[in-house]
């Protein structure tokens, strides 16, 4: 599960690995099902499936926008269209604060790997 912040490497872990995870499981829904997969109308599998993936997409955002500092109304401009990709833009380029906000504690998403990425060594 998703922390209640995310920095940016985790903002663009969690939106590859939804649309990669949402890919293959719409090719496997449609394959057991026995249909195509077409842009409309979808069959029912296979639209709550891509409901679910862009839930999991929203909820990184949400994350991201609390890492930042700003509430989760900002997600609102992600319904918006083109101001939708210049939001994910700035999402994943304005680095979080670095201290606790009102949303919770800085991420710690792959501190071990960074460190060790870095030359320190993890005791």
């Amino acid at each position: 599960m998703m922390a209640n912040r995310i920095g940016r490497l985790e903002l663009l872990f969690w939106w590859v690995a939804s649309i990669l995870g949402g890919g293959i499981m719409v090719a496997i829904v449609a394959t057991l099902t026995n249909t195509t997969i077409k842009s409309y109308p979808l069959p029912l599998q296979q639209a709550l499936l891509l409901i679910a993936v862009s839930i999991l997409m929203l909820k990184a955002a949400l994350s991201r926008f609390h890492d930042i500092g700003w509430p989760g109304w900002g997600l609102l401009l992600m319904f918006v269209p083109l101001v939708n990709v210049l939001t994910f833009l700035f999402l994943a380029t304005v680095p979080g604060q670095k201290r606790a906000n009102p949303y919770g504690e800085p991420t710690v998403f792959l501190q071990r790997l960074r460190k060790i990425g870095s030359g320190q060594v993890a005791d």
